[in-house]
């Protein structure tokens, strides 16, 4: 279980910089459409495949 932590916070790190950098340059809510889609559809994966 503590295998996936390091993954999941490294790209944590790099999709919020990714999300603040797309939304600087477009609008907050582009970033946050950015920031659902790529957050917390892999985090929802990872839950997923933990619980089976």
């Amino acid at each position: 279980m503590a295998v996936l932590w390091v993954p999941i916070t490294i790209y944590l790190g790099l999709v919020t910089w990714l999300c603040v950098a797309v939304g600087d340059r477009t609008s907050w809510r582009v970033g946050w459409l950015m920031a659902v889609g790529g957050v917390f559809l892999p985090l929802a994966l990872v839950v997923a495949f933990l619980v089976h």
